[in-house]
């Protein structure tokens, strides 16, 4: 392949007309602006510059390759992973419906996650639940994650839940009717969101069943199921 900065007038012209000195000088008086021409036309290429465009530059990309709110955007927080999302668009959406592209725009947004499929943990037919790593998690993001996979998902099947594992100790805020404040719980290990992930061993939790008017923080460690948690309350 020809490496157009590297290509030059000089090496195109065949031998026996460069031996006119005036051909010679009229290739090297040309070369300068088709230099300059081509400097313009890999500036024009965004793609090739991810690193030194604008963010007003990358957000329009990120709208030429199709990727929108629940496509991603919404998980972007920074820069780079902005530029992920544009570099891995292509992949994502030739093989959209699929497992590899759920895992795929996961990976460009620096959230590891693996699709788990029915068979592989005794769920229902056409089911499925995504397990992802996360080392923040706000209120928003279960559910930003949840409308992110359901975007990159095959049509006939179901998501069971989406599992967040968190490698430190966080809190995060849950929201209940019976408290007139926000309720924080200090997380750590493996904090299963949304449902029971699959078969293994369950833990109780003794909650107090009281009404209180202030934030109540609760220390939990290793497997906590959101749903179950919160319908003890």
């Amino acid at each position: 392949m020809i490496d157009l900065k590297q290509n030059t007038l000089l090496r195109e012209i065949p031998d026996n007309l460069l031996v006119d000195e005036k051909v010679k000088n009229l290739a090297k008086a040309l070369q300068q602006p088709l230099d300059q021409m081509l400097n313009w036309a890999f500036k024009i290429n965004y793609t090739l510059n991810l690193n030194e465009v604008d963010e007003a530059i990358l957000d329009h990309l990120l709208w030429e390759k199709h990727i929108g709110w629940a496509e991603g955007l919404s998980l972007a927080i920074t820069r780079q992973q902005k530029i992920n999302l544009i570099q891995s668009a292509i992949a994502i959406h030739r093989r959209k419906g699929t497992p590899y592209a759920i895992e795929k725009v996961l990976e460009a947004l620096n959230l590891p996650g693996e699709v788990i499929e029915w068979f592989q943990y005794e769920g229902e037919p056409y089911h499925f639940k995504v397990e992802v790593t996360v080392s923040e998690l706000s209120k928003d993001t279960i559910i930003l994650l949840r409308n992110l996979i359901k975007e990159y998902k095959n049509t006939r099947s179901w998501l069971d839940f989406v599992a967040i594992k968190m490698p430190q100790t966080q809190y995060i805020e849950l929201e209940s009717d019976q408290y007139q404040y926000p309720v924080y719980l200090p997380i750590c290990g493996t904090f299963h969101c949304e449902g029971m992930p699959g078969k293994i061993q369950e833990k109780t939790l003794e909650l107090q069943k009281v009404n209180y008017t202030y934030p109540v923080y609760l220390p939990i460690c290793g497997e906590i199921y959101l749903n179950e948690v919160m319908d003890e309350w």
